[in-house]
């Protein structure tokens, strides 16, 4: 097997070990959140694997399945600028909250005055807007940024049989997430005394963008060296770009969300919400890097 089916043999054990250890009874109930979580996790890169795989296939030095990996991207992205479009339309807001809070994963807001009224604790400084702005304008454009960069990168790579370069973009902002989540829980505030945008996302801290950002690139530096023909270097400084475009694609959804007064935008993947909400860090980082790969 080549090196990028190698890594997704190993990615799809690694989270189905998991999954597997946090399915036992007495660590589920203590962990419910992170057992959904896992699950979520498990379902989406069984797809995303199984799309990669079957798209991969080599006959006569053609790929006539590739089309399945562009259908796969073209429909998470229309998926995602549904969440969007469906909370400008207030009574779709409306169902969405409702939704959000029999599942206990949403505060009271205050809605439009044609709609139930829920009172707002005013901690929470989430509130409602009918207008449309330049983050809603900033956030579609970027979602469907993102479907296109997708796409073409999935191309140019497939052309160039660079195929890890895709597992590559994709890891390293996966591996953002989940190192700035670690690093945020373990050293939060210990260092600095404020969060990075407190205003826009209370609960990421500076040291989990920080120390979790540098742990992100260097893994996926590793990883990087055994996918990509890039040098070490490359991939380093590709991966932390790739981390600090992941970073402000997460600020930019939070502004969205804390201006339209919801804590996820769906309810679809269990734990995370809806799937903007998984894709968030690749909406500035991977645009940005596939134009570069296309020139470089």
């Amino acid at each position: 097997m080549t090196a990028d089916t190698w890594f997704v043999a190993g990615l799809m054990l690694t989270v189905s070990t998991v999954w597997g250890a946090l399915a036992y009874p007495a660590i589920r109930i203590r962990l419910p959140k992170i057992y959904f979580i896992a699950r979520s996790w498990w379902w989406m890169l069984a797809i995303l694997c199984s799309c990669y795989v079957i798209a991969k296939i080599d006959l006569h030095g053609q790929h006539p399945y590739a089309w399945l990996l562009t259908v796969f991207f073209l429909l998470v992205g229309l998926r995602a600028l549904y969440e969007i479009l469906r909370l400008w339309r207030p009574h779709s807001k409306a169902r969405l909250v409702y939704k959000l809070q029999q599942r206990g994963l949403q505060p009271p807001i205050l809605l439009a005055s044609n709609q139930p009224t829920l009172t707002l604790p005013s901690a929470n400084k989430l509130f409602y807007t009918r207008q449309i702005n330049g983050i809603d304008i900033a956030l579609a454009l970027a979602t469907i940024s993102l479907t296109v960069s997708l796409i073409v990168l999935q191309h140019v790579a497939w052309q160039r049989g660079e195929y890890g370069v895709l597992l590559f973009v994709l890891f390293s902002s996966q591996f953002n997430d989940i190192a700035q989540y670690l690093c945020g829980k373990w050293l939060k505030n210990k260092l600095f005394k404020r969060n990075l945008a407190p205003t826009i996302s209370p609960n990421k801290s500076i040291e989990g963008a920080l120390f979790g950002g540098v742990a992100a690139a260097v893994l996926a530096t590793i990883f990087g060296i055994w996918l990509t023909p890039f040098s070490s270097w490359v991939c380093f400084f590709a991966a932390y770009g790739l981390v600090i475009g992941g970073i402000a694609g997460d600020l930019l959804e939070s502004a969205f969300k804390r201006q339209h007064g919801v804590k996820d935008v769906g309810t679809m993947l269990a734990g995370h919400g809806g799937v903007l909400d998984r894709i968030d860090s690749l909406l500035i980082g991977v645009p940005l890097f596939t134009l570069v790969y296309w020139f470089y």
